[in-house]
């Protein structure tokens, strides 16, 4: 599963530090955007204790895609009608 988005994007140098609890690219005091720091750090362990992985893929002024990968043993099969 993947979300993606054309916002303001994720710098490089910014990657790592996001995906750790309470860690954002703009910790200034006068940054535009809320938040925690927690989202992300959250569904990586998620993600990571069904044995799956998650995927950041970004550009600077362009957007963010987010992908989630989870092995086949982890889905559930569609449910069939009676």
């Amino acid at each position: 599963m993947a979300v993606a988005d054309t916002g303001i994007g994720i710098e490089p140098a910014a990657m790592e530090k996001i995906l750790q609890p309470f860690g954002q690219a703009d910790s200034s005091l006068t940054r535009s955007f809320e938040g925690a720091g927690l989202g992300l750090p959250l569904v990586k362990s998620m993600i990571e204790m069904h044995g799956g992985r998650l995927v950041l893929d970004s550009t600077p002024g362009a957007g963010t895609r987010v992908a989630i990968i989870l092995p086949a043993s982890r889905l559930v099969p569609p449910h069939s009608p009676a």
